[in-house]
């Protein structure tokens, strides 16, 4: 997939998150971020909004 704005090609990233499919698609070039939920364009405050609404279903220590 090429960027809209700039013709270079994009990076696309993805996760699920409570069934959702959350995917963030960027630019290296022009850096021009989208994200989607389920292939619907959303803002990214949309996101935050799901990702904080999200209970935590584990913890793990990095220390160990």
């Amino acid at each position: 997939m090429d960027c809209p704005s700039c013709g270079d090609e994009l990076v696309e990233i993805g996760l699920t998150v409570d069934g959702h499919r959350l995917t963030m698609v960027s630019c290296s070039e022009c850096d021009t971020r989208s994200w989607h939920r389920d292939g619907d364009a959303v803002e990214l405050d949309g996101v935050l909004t799901d990702l904080s609404a999200t209970k935590t279903r584990y913890r793990r220590s990095l220390a160990n």
